[in-house]
């Protein structure tokens, strides 16, 4: 099976990633074990990238249903697709807001869906608006990003950590140089179509007693154009 990467995420250890991909039949795969960023690396792997191999779904609990098993020596790595492709596949899995998506209330404001809620599914795509979506740099921590942005049915969230490895290398590239961000904000705001990959974290329960599922930001894509220091889909 042939999947389009989609999703590129980091962990606090830097040693794994996390990808997820769509494969052509619209299913959406999320390989286990995690990756070695090491092998990644090796193999060149980036979003809009073709990767390889035997998947099998594991029938995973919610929320991570898409999680799928696979043998780590039939791996193959096909390259990048087209930029016409690649936004396909963001478009076969788009939801017109993230209650659609996961098929539970999401609320301004409350990015921990309750550990009791039954997501359908922990990794979709929306669409926002350009001007909503701003990213920040973490006033506790600068080389982490958050981010603010409003989706279709016009719940707006705040502070979402963003987990895409490549916003996240940036920004460890740029802590200190606010002007970057600047910069960045007026890149995505020119642009005429913003894609989200917004995922949902296992079952976690922070410090201030709230507990279950932490929506994330894994993938931000822009159109016509894209960041070129952050992206590497690029063929037409």
């Amino acid at each position: 099976m042939k999947i389009i990467i989609t999703d590129l995420t980091r962990f606090k250890n830097l040693d794994k990633v996390c990808i997820a991909g769509v494969s052509q039949d619209g299913t959406v795969i999320r390989p286990l074990p995690y990756l070695a960023a090491e092998q990644c690396q090796k193999l060149d792997i980036h979003p809009g990238g073709i990767l390889e191999g035997d998947f099998v779904l594991n029938n995973s609990a919610e929320p991570h249903l898409e999680d799928a098993s696979y043998d780590s020596s039939k791996l193959y790595f096909h390259g990048a697709c087209s930029k016409r492709e690649f936004r396909d596949v963001l478009e076969r899995t788009l939801y017109s807001s993230l209650s659609d998506g996961f098929g539970v209330d999401v609320q301004s404001r409350e990015k921990c869906l309750p550990a009791s809620a039954t997501p359908l599914r922990s990794l979709i795509t929306i669409k926002v608006n350009p001007l909503s979506l701003s990213i920040v740099q973490d006033n506790y921590n600068p080389e982490r990003l958050k981010a603010h942005f409003s989706d279709g049915a016009g719940v707006e969230l705040a502070f979402v950590g963003v987990t895409d490895r490549g916003f996240y290398d940036y920004a460890q590239r740029h802590r200190d140089d606010p002007t970057a961000f600047i910069e960045m904000k007026r890149f995505i705001q020119s642009q005429k179509e913003i894609y989200l990959r917004i995922g949902l974290s296992r079952a976690y329960q922070s410090p201030d007693g709230r507990n279950g599922y932490w929506i994330q930001l894994n993938g931000i894509y822009t159109f016509p154009s894209k960041l070129n220091y952050v992206r590497c889909y690029d063929c037409e």
